[in-house]
C-alpha cells in the first residue's frame, strides 16, 4: 500500500477546496493517509468524515484573517493613511508623509506639458527613452542602490505607453488621494474595478505637482 504523510493538512495544500479533492483521488486510488498534526490515519484508524471536517476547521481561520486583514486596509484607507508604494515622482519620508522628488516631479509636469501639446503616449515615451530619462522602475532601484537596500528590481532602459498613460490618468498629481479604486473577494483573488462612488477620495492630501487645470 502506498502511504502519503504530511506534517498536518494545512501544509498540504494552500487551497483547502483543492486539496480535499487532491485527497479524494488518493483515497480512490487505495492510499493510506497520515496526518501528523491533525492525529489522523485513514483508514486504519478513522473515516472519510474526520478528514472532511478538519478541512472545514482548516477553512475557518484562513475566512476569519482575510476578513480582518480587509477591515484593516479599509479603516487605514479611510484615515487617508497610504497602504502602496508611492506613485513617481514621491516618496513617503520617515514621518510617512509624502514627499516630492523634484527631479521626478519635472518629468511629471513635462508629460503633462507634452501631453497637453497634442502629444500621444507612444510619441512622448519615445521622447523619455531618447532623452536618456529613467524609467519609474530604474529610478527606484537608484534610489534604492544609492541606500544600500538590497533589491532585485529589473528595470528596462525604455518608457513604456502604459507608464505615460498611468502618470496621465492618476489624479494623485493634483494632490488627491484615491483609493479602494479596486477589491478582492478573497485576499488571493483576482482584482475587480470597483465604481468611482465606492472609491475613498480626498482631496488636498498632499503636495500636488500638476494643478487642476492643467
Amino acid at each position: 500500500m502506498d502511504i502519503l504523510v504530511v506534517k498536518d493538512f494545512s501544509r498540504f495544500s494552500r487551497r483547502n477546496s483543492r486539496g480535499l479533492v487532491e485527497l479524494e483521488d488518493l483515497r480512490d486510488a487505495g492510499v493510506r493517509i497520515i496526518s501528523i498534526g491533525d492525529g489522523i490515519d485513514y483508514p486504519n484508524d478513522d473515516d472519510w468524515l474526520k478528514i472532511q471536517f478538519q478541512f472545514l476547521i482548516n477553512e475557518m481561520p484562513v475566512t476569519e484573517t482575510s476578513k480582518k486583514i480587509r477591515n484593516v486596509i479599509k479603516r487605514r484607507q479611510q484615515d487617508g493613511k497610504w497602504i502602496c508604494a508611492a506613485p513617481y515622482g514621491y516618496i513617503v519620508n520617515k514621518r510617512q508623509e509624502f514627499e516630492v522628488v523634484p527631479t521626478e516631479a519635472d518629468v511629471v509636469r513635462k508629460i503633462f506639458q507634452l501631453y497637453n501639446g497634442g502629444w500621444g503616449y507612444k510619441r512622448i515615451a519615445n521622447y523619455l527613452t531618447d532623452e536618456g530619462i529613467p524609467t519609474p522602475r530604474m529610478s527606484e532601484k537608484q534610489r534604492k542602490d544609492e541606500a544600500g537596500e538590497d533589491n532585485k528590481i529589473k528595470a528596462k532602459l525604455q518608457w513604456s505607453i502604459v507608464s505615460v498613460q498611468g502618470i496621465l490618468d492618476n489624479d494623485f498629481y493634483i494632490g488627491t488621494l484615491r483609493q479602494g479604486k479596486y477589491t478582492r473577494k478573497k485576499i488571493n483573488g483576482a482584482d475587480r474595478k470597483r465604481d468611482e462612488d465606492d472609491h475613498i477620495v480626498i482631496e488636498n492630501h498632499h503636495q500636488a505637482i500638476i494643478d487642476y487645470r492643467t
